[in-house]
């Protein structure tokens, strides 16, 4: 490998990888919520709910997950019959090359830790406190 070409090999390992997110979520009982997502290098835009948890962090969360979004769970996991919620959630887009379209819910153990692990990418619910 050349000097330039390990040059930029360590200069596209330092760039963050693009984000462009859509967040669509719901409680159960009103209207569906929309938040965008848009990181680049070191700029960061959020709308809707997502602009609350701040953008930079929500991108800072996206990239640390990546490969969590772009990754559907296992049929075979073995979840604690826990109810969490009616809230339902949907982020798509794209993480650098990874393609993401991960559908959150909160109907059982795996899932409610499922939506934890994505906050703030989703809103964080609190047990009895309507978000």
């Amino acid at each position: 490998m050349t000097a330039v070409a390990a040059l930029l090999s360590l200069v596209a390992a330092a760039t963050p990888a693009p984000v462009t997110l859509t967040v669509r979520y719901s409680d159960g009982s009103s209207a569906e919520r929309v938040a965008h997502l848009r990181c680049r290098a070191d700029s960061a835009r959020a709308d809707g709910f997502l602009r609350d948890a701040g953008a930079a962090t929500a991108c800072r969360r996206a990239r640390t997950i990546a490969s969590f979004l772009a990754t559907r769970p296992s049929a075979k996991r073995i979840c604690t019959q826990i109810y969490g919620g009616r809230q339902r959630a949907r982020i798509t887009g794209t993480i650098g090359a990874r393609t993401i379209d991960r559908r959150l819910k909160r109907t059982n153990g795996c899932e409610i830790g499922d939506w934890q692990h994505a906050v703030p990418l989703v809103p964080r619910v609190r047990a009895g406190v309507a978000p």
